[in-house]
């Protein structure tokens, strides 16, 4: 019996960037930091609240759910 020689290649519909994701989280990371950084009368301009800027903040950052992101 001959072995063949083609190779078979196992595709995913998911491919895992593991640069690009570190990319995105230090963006989302920096964006949410620089929100919870944010003097009040600003937020106010923007129309939220210091409470609202800190939820924000810690539903995304204040957990491991975004590991897995």
């Amino acid at each position: 019996m001959a072995h063949s020689a083609t190779r078979t290649r196992i595709t995913t519909a998911f491919s895992f960037h593991p640069v690009q994701w570190l990319l995105r989280l230090d963006a989302a990371y920096r964006e949410a930091q620089k929100l919870k950084k944010t003097e009040d009368h600003y937020l106010a301009d923007m129309g939220i609240t210091r409470k609202q800027a800190d939820t924000a903040f810690l539903s995304r950052f204040g957990s491991h759910r975004w590991y897995s992101k």
